[in-house]
């Protein structure tokens, strides 16, 4: 006596397939995670910048450290630059006019990286651009402008006799720590208020975090991604199996 049992179709292990998509995306999104960590040259939240010694327009040597205890806002310039460093500055003093905040509760500082710019021409330089008598301008060694930069992740490249960099307005706590920053000029007064109120202080879990939400939702994206190819595997499979098979005999 024979019967029939249904042709066996070898399929791909579905499961392993999907596992191996789930493990390749998540050292991805790790090792991507762990290669800008070595290579990440933004601010930092929680970055102690570097205690420099400078000078003001008076040539007055100054240390970093006089600003501690007060929340302080640097702002990296070049004094011949006239577009975008322009702009920067007269962003600031515009959205700290319309702000809320106190101007004897935290300080200021335009730190000039280019080691040429003398005391004598930061001096013209706050009366050309009309820079607040509160706030401070200072230059440093071109060792102390560099050790101030690679403390704040910022980066700047020259071109012959000028400078590109990117427009960044850093907040740093009473303890000389980055607590936030602002890239373009693009800023209202609402985001310094916002960003002045972390460095004294308040609550910035979010930005804090940042980093490890957006790592944890890509790779929630992915695992969706590689369910969803599952899904449209094991469809196709269940179609295949509702159309007439191939038989063959099998002895008792």
């Amino acid at each position: 006596m024979k019967r029939y049992l249904p042709f066996v179709i070898a399929r791909p292990q579905r499961w392993r397939v999907a596992t191996a998509g789930v493990v390749l995306l998540l050292v991805l999104v790790l090792g991507g995670n762990a290669r800008s960590a070595v290579i990440n040259v933004e601010p930092q939240h929680g970055r102690a910048v570097t205690a420099i010694n400078w000078l003001d327009e008076t040539g007055q040597a100054r240390n970093l450290s006089q600003f501690a205890g007060y929340p302080l806002v640097v702002v990296p310039i070049f004094t011949r630059c006239r577009t975008a460093c322009v702009q920067n500055v007269a962003q600031l003093k515009k959205a700290l006019a319309a702000s809320s905040a106190n101007p004897r509760q935290f300080r200021v500082l335009l730190f000039s990286f280019d080691a040429t710019d003398s005391p004598a021409i930061l001096a013209k330089y706050r009366d050309r651009e009309s820079v607040p008598l509160n706030w401070s301008i200072g230059v440093a060694s071109q060792s102390n402008i560099d050790a101030l930069l690679d403390s704040l992740g910022f980066q700047v490249g020259k071109a012959g006799s000028q400078f590109t960099h990117p427009n960044t307005v850093f907040f740093l706590d009473s303890n000389l720590r980055i607590a936030r920053w602002i890239s373009g000029t693009n800023y209202t007064p609402a985001d310094v208020d916002t960003a002045l109120g972390v460095a004294a202080g308040d609550s910035d879990w979010l930005a804090r975090h940042s980093e490890w939400l957006y790592a944890l939702l890509l790779f929630a994206g992915s695992l969706l991604c590689v369910a969803l190819c599952y899904y449209v595997i094991a469809l196709k499979a269940a179609r295949n199996t509702n159309t007439p098979s191939r038989l063959r005999p099998a002895e008792l």
